[in-house]
C-alpha cells in the first residue's frame, strides 16, 4: 500500500518543486489559456447543430483539438521536468524546441485519443459490457500516452520508435511502475471529484448573474483539472522514464537512481 499512496508524497514533492521554479507551472497556464476558450466555442457550436452526423464531426475535430492542445502542454512539461530534475534550471525555449519535433506524433496520440473519447460516449447509449470495454480500452490507451510521450520528447525519436523504446524499459520494469500508475489515479479521481464540485457549485452561483458567466466559470475549472492532473501524470511518468532509463545504463535499480520527487516518495 505504501507504493499506492506514496504517489501522493511525490505530488506533494512536485508541487513544492514548482513553487520554487514556477516556470514549470507555465505548461499548464498557457493550456488554460488556449483550451477554456476553445472548450466553450466547441460547446457553443455543438448546440447550434441540429444534425447528428455534423455534430459528431465537429464533436471529433473539437475533442482532437484539446486532447492536442493538453498534449502539447505535457510535451513541455516533460521537457522541463526532465531540465529541472537532472541540471536544476529551466528553459522554455528548450522544451518548445523539444516539443515541437514531436507535433506529429502528439497529432497521432490527439487524434486516437479523441476516437476512443467518442467510442466511450456513444457506448455509453448501447451496452454495459460495451461500455466497461470502452473505458479500459480508453484507460490503457491513455496512460499509454502518458509512459511514451517522455521517450518521444526527450529523445527525439517518432511516434512509433518511442513506442518501442518505453516497451524495452518496460519489460524490464525494476522501478514498479504499476503501482505508480494506480496512484497516480487515486490522485487523479480526487482531484477531478474536488474541482468538479467546485465547477458545479462556482456555475450554479455565478449563473444568476449571467449564464455565459457561469459557463465560463465551469469551463474554466474544468480545463483548470484537467491540466492540473495532466501535469501530475506527465510528471511522474517522465520521472519513471528518467529512473528507468538510469537503471538501464547502471545496471541497478536503486531508488537513489530516480529523480529527487520520485525518490524519496519510494524510500
Amino acid at each position: 500500500m505504501k507504493r499506492f499512496f506514496g504517489v501522493f508524497t511525490f505530488a506533494f514533492n512536485v508541487l513544492g518543486m514548482a513553487k520554487s521554479n514556477t516556470t514549470l507551472l507555465k505548461p499548464i497556464l498557457y493550456n488554460l489559456a488556449i483550451a477554456t476558450p476553445v472548450s466553450i466555442v466547441l460547446a457553443l457550436a455543438y448546440g447550434l447543430i441540429n444534425s447528428a452526423a455534423v455534430g459528431y464531426l465537429v464533436m471529433a475535430v473539437g475533442v482532437a483539438a484539446l486532447y492536442f492542445i493538453d498534449y502539447f502542454a505535457n510535451g513541455l512539461t516533460a521537457s522541463l521536468i526532465a531540465q529541472q530534475v537532472t541540471t536544476g534550471q529551466t528553459s522554455m525555449d528548450e522544451a518548445l524546441a523539444a516539443t515541437k519535433k514531436s507535433i506529429p506524433g502528439i497529432m497521432i496520440f490527439a487524434a486516437i485519443s479523441a476516437l476512443f473519447d467518442l467510442l466511450v460516449s456513444f457506448t455509453d447509449r448501447r451496452s454495459l459490457l460495451g461500455k466497461i470495454v470502452a473505458q479500459i480500452v480508453y484507460m490503457v490507451w491513455t496512460t499509454a500516452v502518458y509512459c511514451v510521450m517522455p521517450a518521444m520528447v526527450l529523445e527525439g525519436l517518432s511516434f512509433g520508435q518511442a513506442f518501442s523504446r518505453s516497451k524495452d524499459l518496460m519489460k524490464q520494469d525494476p522501478t514498479q511502475v504499476g503501482s505508480g500508475v494506480l496512484g497516480i489515479g487515486i490522485v487523479n479521481w480526487v482531484v477531478n471529484i474536488a474541482f468538479f464540485w467546485i465547477a458545479m457549485q462556482g456555475a450554479g452561483v455565478l449563473s444568476h448573474i449571467h449564464p455565459i458567466v457561469g459557463g465560463f466559470f465551469f469551463f474554466f475549472v474544468f480545463n483548470l483539472a484537467w491540466a492540473i492532473t495532466g501535469f501530475l501524470k506527465i510528471t511522474y511518468f517522465t520521472c519513471f522514464y528518467l529512473w528507468a532509463r538510469q537503471c538501464e545504463e547502471q545496471g541497478s535499480a536503486d531508488v537513489e537512481l530516480a529523480p529527487a520527487p520520485l525518490a524519496s516518495a519510494l524510500r
